[in-house]
Parts: C-alpha cells; structure tokens; sequence
C-alpha cells in the first residue's frame, strides 16, 4: 500500500505524535536578570521555543508543594510583555487572574516579566540585595500543556560575582540548571547569595549520598560545624527508621537553611530538598530550629515518596483535598521529636515534658465533637497558610493535624510496642515504604489500614483502631499507655477550676480576646470575642490580679454570677465552675520515683535512651 492510501486523520495524528514527542524534548528557559533586586524586582524572560500552532496561554501557579492552601501568587507579576523571535511585540490578552494568552507567534515567544517579592520563606519569594530566595511556583510562569517539556534556570550573577546557588535541579554549567520537567522545577525551591555549604556522606543500598547543608546566617563557622552534626545524626536516626534512604535524584539531598533577620520563617519539604528558615540564629536558637529540620527530613520518605493518593497529580492551579494528611504530617509531627530523643539531641525527661502542650491540645481541644483526623485534614486549604479576612472558629471546631496526627502516631506506636512483642510503628512505616513509597505506588486510608493489620498480625486491632481512632474521633486512655514506657500523666488537682480566658487590659477593662472555649465558663455564661468582663462572683474585674484572685476563690461544682457588655448592652450570666482539664507528662524519674527495669528497657527500645 502507498502512503497516499493512508487516510488523512491517521496522518494528522502521526503527525501531532510526531511533534508532540518532538516538543516534549525542546526545553524551556528561563533567565534571570538582577539589576533591579535593590528593590525586590526580579526580571524574568521565559524562552518558548517550538510553540504548537494557536495561542499560547501562560499561567501563574496559585498552589504550591507542601502546601494544602490556594496563593494568588500572580498578584506580583507585572510589566508583562511577549515577543516574538525578530523582536516583534505580539498580542497579549489577559484571560483571567492567573494567565496571559499570546497570540500572533511563529512557533517562538520570549515573555518578560517583573516579579515583586518581599516574603521569602517556604511558600513566597524574597528578593533584596542580600539574596534570592525563590519558591519557584510564586515565581516562575509556565506554559499550559507543556508540563512534560525539560526546564533550565539560567541566573545572572555577573553584577554578583562572590553568590552561590543552592538547589536540587542539576547542574549544567555555572549558574545554569535543569529540570526534567515543569513538576520537578516547581518542587525545587533555590537560594542565591552569599551561602556557606558543608557535605557529608551517608551510605545506603551500596550507594553514598551527599547530603549538603546550604546556609544563609550571621553566626560562626563553629555554630555552623555544631549544627551539622546534629544534622548528620537526624539523616542516621532517620535513615534506621526506613532501613534505608531514599534513592535521591542525581545522588544529592540540600537542606537549604536561611537564619537570619532578614527571612521568615517556615519548612516546607521537597523531594530532594528542604527549606528551613526563621529569624532566629544559630547561636540563640539553634535547639528549636533542629527541630524543623527533623520534621522536613522525614518527608523525603513520608510524602515525598510515600504519598496519598489524593495528592496525586499535584494541582499547581488549585488546592488537592486530602483526608490523609493526619498520616502525613501528623505521623511525621510525631517523629520529628522523637528523631531528636533516639539521635540524643534531647534527653529523655525534656521529650516527655515536650509532649504536655500537644497532648493538652489534642485531648482538651472542643474540636473532636465536630470533625475526627480525616476532616481535619480536609480543612487544610483554609488553614494552611491561608488568608482571610473573616473570622473563623478554629478554636473550637478544628485541630490542626500535625498535633492530631502526632497525637495518634504516638497512641499507635505505644499501642502496639504494648501488645504485640517486638514490633512498633517503625516497622508499620517500613513495610508502608517497601509497598507504597520505594514503589512510589500512591496509597489510601484503607492501605494504612491493612499495613497495621499486617504488621501486628491482628486484622481486629487495626480494625478497631481505625474505626474509633480514625473514622471518628475518640481517643485512647492516655495515661497507662504511657505509663507502661515509664512516662507519667500528671492532671492537675481535681479542686483546681478551669477558667481559660484570654484577657486584654486596657484602661480599666477586661477585655475576651480570641475566640471562647466551647464548655469553658466564659462560653457557658454567654461570651463571645470582645466582650468586657465587669465583675464575676460580684468582684469588680479591672486588671489581671483581680481575675487571678477570683479564678483562684472558685469551688468546682459551685454556679457564679458574671456580669459583662456585650456590642454596648449590659448582660448577666452564670457558669458552673469545672476542674481543670490539663495535665503534665513527666519521665518517672522526674516524677520522684525510680525507673523499674522492665520500663526501662521497653523505653529505652522506643525512644533508644
């Protein structure tokens, strides 16, 4: 048969197979021009080479990795324009928030643009004389349908001779880097600057990965020599966990750090990178940052590889509903502290004390009448870094799922190191990154549930825990669980009441700020946000003393009298005192007793001290 007796459909679509393919392999570049970073400008030219016939549509993210929530990052693009190979200025048409239209090309389009950006953290973009600290999705646009294309990054560092850069896209040639696609140049967030770099090399599988620590800060090279031995054990305490590392893309994992005052603060992990960065320093903070550090680095397992379903493919133009984000981050919340205990970056008696506020929250929280973790989890766009102007009520119908989940990793963890000899949630985690993660094969709720099944041999156990646990929102009896690793619940005296208040003194006026505890007393009496406390018991309220001595005068089960002005009108209410619900957790040592040696060792297996 000769090709003229092909029909023409089958020839346009070898064709459009053809060029497609041919596309996929012509990259996209963009360049970066600094002159005017002074003033929190970054000029950006994107380079489309090979543009299918039609309008080309240029979109602005609006959402980005590791984060659940919707950013109108677009806000800072101006001075747009487009061109065309000769120069030629060609027809841009603005479709919607996010996206320009171009139109009138020949299968080329240069499109410039200015970005403002004075926020740098882990999901907005800093730009000022000292750095550029880019978050690449509230930074670069991108073509629409050209996802599969590779991306190069080429930065103009010929006014800034002694700037490094730092990030997990391949190098090509100085100041020049690549990624395979626009997924992978958007998870890759890079540092410019005057940066300070330290490697070491952890082995795994037979293979040796750099992991590299690129920081921005103001301390000393010893401050900075400490901080990565820390890191180092974190990578190995870690590392145990799984049994191995993940498979790094081009053999490399950068911790990018930025400590100093002139960044905000925030972690947000990547697949082979994180952002780390607060205004406190080495020297002052460096206790608290690690912790950060523990937390994103466990994301290169859990999340980064071991990932929902849900996530899946990652909506760059909207935020993804998640009901396992309780798993995700709540699981990875629960060994972020831990991490620190077995590489001994905290003792044991500062762990336990460091569960009192989380614990607290979790259990004493109002929110478990409204929503159990899976819910919670789908609150995340509205929570996650997200703005609003209205009020909301938080406070007393949501918890976030970092605590939730830690909460219930560590209820798991106990529950099973309890019950099922020699076996613990790490071993849950591990056969979840031998089936979902190393496989990268996404996974569901019901998937979490069966590697608990199968990791105790107990499909009811894991039954059970789940469906009180998970699918709705009760809790374990916290106290023996803990005391069995040698960890005291202390509650406070059954005669002590509650009255959480959150009072603003101004001029003689008690004034509620932030939302009221649902059961609390204030909430009982019929208070809201704002309103002004005159007496309660009939004692004038003027000050925080005179609040303080009331609260303490309370008898629990005794009703008081309140008076207050609630939007101008005068108002009475009455509440019945309760005791107060909060509790300390101690080690037994700190506690006053001695450690028998059977707790010790089950603790000791568990926090590896």
């Amino acid at each position: 048969m000769s090709s003229t007796s092909l029909p023409k459909a089958l020839v346009l679509l070898l064709f459009t197979c053809l060029m497609t393919s041919t596309f996929a392999q012509v990259p996209i570049q963009y360049h970066l021009n600094l002159d005017d970073i002074g003033q929190h400008e970054l000029n950006i030219t994107v380079e489309f080479p090979s543009v299918p016939l039609g309008a080309l549509q240029v979109r602005m993210p609006r959402a980005s990795p590791g984060r659940y929530a919707v950013h109108n990052f677009a806000k800072n693009v101006y001075d747009v324009k487009a061109l065309d190979a000769a120069g030629k200025e060609l027809s841009i048409d603005k479709t919607n928030p996010q996206e320009w239209e171009v139109t009138g090309h020949n299968g080329y389009v240069q499109f410039k643009y200015t970005l403002f950006g004075n926020y740098g953290d882990g999901t907005y973009t800093g730009i000022d004389n000292r750095k550029l600290h880019m978050n690449m999705p509230a930074t670069f646009v991108y073509g629409v349908d050209m996802e599969r294309r590779p991306v190069e990054l080429c930065i103009d560092l010929s006014q800034h001779t002694t700037w490094q850069v730092a990030t997990q896209l391949e190098m090509l040639e100085k100041d020049c880097y690549r990624a395979p696609n626009y997924y992978y140049f958007f998870d890759s967030p890079t540092m410019v600057g005057d940066i300070d770099f330290r490697r070491f090399t952890s082995r795994s599988n037979g293979k040796d990965y750099t992991i590299e620590v690129a920081m921005m800060h103001e301390g000393t090279d010893k401050e900075l020599d400490d901080y990565v031995k820390w890191v180092k054990q974190i990578v190995e305490a870690q590392k145990e966990v799984y049994g191995e590392l993940p498979d790094f893309d081009y053999g490399r994992y950068t911790f990018l750090t930025s400590y100093n005052p002139w960044i905000n603060g925030d972690g947000m992990e990547h697949r082979n990178s994180t952002i780390c960065s607060s205004k406190g320093s080495l020297a002052r903070n460096a206790s608290q940052l690690i912790g950060t550090i523990s937390h994103e680095f466990f994301h290169a397992w859990n999340v980064e590889r071991l990932r929902p379903k849900s996530l899946e493919p990652f909506n760059f133009d909207d935020a993804n509903l998640c009901g396992e984000l309780w798993f995700a981050e709540g699981f990875t919340s629960y060994y972020d502290d831990l991490i620190l205990c077995r590489a001994g970056i905290l003792t044991t008696d500062q762990y336990a004390r460091g569960l009192t506020g989380t614990l607290n929250y979790v259990y004493n929280s109002p929110g478990r009448q409204y929503r159990n973790p899976i819910e919670m989890s789908y609150n995340a766009p509205f929570v996650d870094d997200a703005t609003a102007n209205d009020e909301t009520n938080f406070a007393n119908n949501f918890i976030s799922y970092y605590s939730y989940g830690a909460v219930l990793g560590l209820c798991l963890d106990l529950s099973i190191r309890k019950d099922y000899e020699g076996k613990s949630l790490d071993d849950v985690m591990k056969h979840l990154w031998q089936t979902y993660g190393k496989t990268e094969v996404p996974y569901e709720i019901p998937d979490l549930q069966a590697a608990v099944a199968t990791v105790t041999g107990d499909q009811g156990f894991a039954e059970t825990f789940f469906r009180q646990y998970i699918y709705d929102s009760q809790l374990p009896d916290l106290a023996p669980l803990l005391s069995h690793f040698g960890i005291v619940v202390k509650p406070r005296s059954k005669d002590q009441a509650a009255f959480r208040a959150n009072m603003d003194f101004k001029e003689g006026r008690a004034i509620i700020k932030g939302n009221v505890p649902h059961g609390s007393a204030l909430h009982q009496a019929g208070c809201v946000k704002g309103d002004v406390i005159q007496s309660i018991n009939d004692i004038s309220i003027t000050n925080q003393d005179q609040l303080e001595a009331v609260i303490e005068g309370l008898k629990v089960g005794n009703s008081y009298p309140i008076q207050f002005i609630q939007n101008g009108i005068g108002t009475k209410g009455t509440f019945t005192a309760q005791a107060d619900p909060r509790f300390s957790v101690l080690s037994v040592e700190e506690a006053g007793a001695r450690i028998s040696k059977e707790l010790g060792m089950r603790r000791k297996a568990w926090l590896k001290q």
